[in-house]
């Protein structure tokens, strides 16, 4: 099992045909300007503009305020490039979808002939074999743990994943625009302790876990909570250090503010630095019974 790098070209060519049509739109909705010219000149920093309508042989002079015609005409102009972008973008696009073909090791052995085909338990299909496994073994675990505290589970996400918190549901949406797969309150068993933090990142590549905790109450306003609230969340990090998790590293923190709420731009930025490329079929089933 691997990310599909087929399914991202699939998703690109979706949102292409989506963009062309809105500027298709656009485009016609400027029509009228088609064929018409604008010439620019520029004196002490200022711009001026001259305008050629399509059915006349000599330019008007505009002046160098905004002027609306010329503000039109560089709109159609925007739009009928940008038409043109994308469709040399779908047509490169659907001739590669054409050729391609998924390099996952499971998939090459599907394409030859049985008598050339390698047998399930061969070493060459083993990585994507373990890679499965590795999954499967993640969502069995999270599933065979009880709930923790599932009154506490007030904010429901997107899909329907209940949740603690409305910072926790906007981290998950997050997680799934980038296509990052997580497990919420994935159980780690340290001593005789349980801890569950907020997400559980699963690097499918390096069949690996990145911890990701969102601080909500570290600025909080009463200066009690707020120490409390360090002091338990540096306690935690001391235990999470113990089984190999390091801030930066495999341990991820994002912080509220003392009204907690946090910068999404920021969020975005730093999960979109975990993005891989969407799910193939099998992640997604795998995932879903999490």
């Amino acid at each position: 099992m691997r990310y599909s790098c087929k399914a991202s070209v699939e998703y690109d060519l979706k949102n292409h045909y989506q963009l062309r049509d809105l500027y298709t739109e656009e485009l016609a909705a400027r029509s009228e300007y088609a064929g018409c010219q604008l010439k620019r000149k520029a004196s002490r920093g200022i711009e001026y503009y001259y305008v050629r309508p399509s059915d006349q042989d000599e330019f008007d002079y505009r002046g160098a305020g905004i002027d609306p015609d010329v503000m039109m005409i560089k709109e159609y102009a925007f739009y009928k490039k940008a038409v043109d972008v994308i469709e040399a973008n779908i047509t490169a696009l659907e001739e590669l979808l054409n050729v391609y073909r998924q390099t996952h090791a499971e998939n090459i052995n599907e394409l030859l002939t049985r008598t050339y085909s390698l047998p399930r338990n061969s070493s060459v299909l083993l990585d994507d074999l373990a890679a499965s496994e590795w999954l499967e073994a993640k969502v069995q675990k999270k599933n065979s743990y009880p709930v923790f505290d599932p009154e506490g589970l007030k904010v429901t996400a997107f899909d329907g994943t209940k949740m603690r918190s409305r910072a926790e549901a906007i981290h998950y949406s997050a997680f799934y625009i980038y296509n990052v797969p997580v497990i919420f309150e994935y159980p780690y068993d340290i001593g005789k302790d349980v801890l569950r933090p907020d997400f559980t990142i699963l690097d499918i590549y390096r069949m690996r876990d990145i911890i990701w905790e969102h601080l909500g109450n570290w600025f909080h306003e009463d200066d009690y909570k707020r120490k409390r609230y360090r002091s338990d969340s540096v306690h935690r990090w001391d235990e999470y250090y113990s089984i190999g998790f390091r801030p930066e590293d495999n341990l991820l923190l994002s912080f509220g503010t003392d009204d907690n709420v946090f910068d999404i731009q920021s969020l975005h930025r730093k999960v979109s630095a975990l993005a891989l490329p969407p799910p193939d079929i099998e992640t997604i089933r795998i995932l879903k019974r999490s």
